[in-house]
């Protein structure tokens, strides 16, 4: 089993004991609280963030914003690297 596999399978199970009518942030917080893994950083935690924004997503209505969603690592990356350049100055990637 994969580390995403086993990210997917905590959070059904999680699932399975929420109620159907719990709020979107009283959701996101029970999530990130049944982490098993602990440490935020290394393969297994972006394994569980990927997992998590999967089944977060179901919960977004059409009047919330997918930024209310937690951004994945690679997400995260790529929106402080885009905040650290200056217009017009290249950064030396084609």
């Amino acid at each position: 089993m994969t580390w995403q596999e086993e990210a997917a399978r905590i959070i059904a199970e999680l699932d399975a004991k929420l109620p159907a009518d719990m709020p979107l942030k009283e959701r996101r917080k029970a999530v990130r609280g049944a982490n098993p893994w602990g440490r935020q950083r290394s393969w297994p935690y972006k394994a569980w963030c990927r997992a998590q924004r999967e089944y977060l997503s179901r919960f977004v209505t059409a009047d919330q914003r997918p930024k209310s969603l937690p951004l994945t690592p690679l997400e995260q990356f790529i929106e402080t690297s885009t905040k650290s350049e200056k217009p017009g100055v290249k950064n030396g990637r084609a």
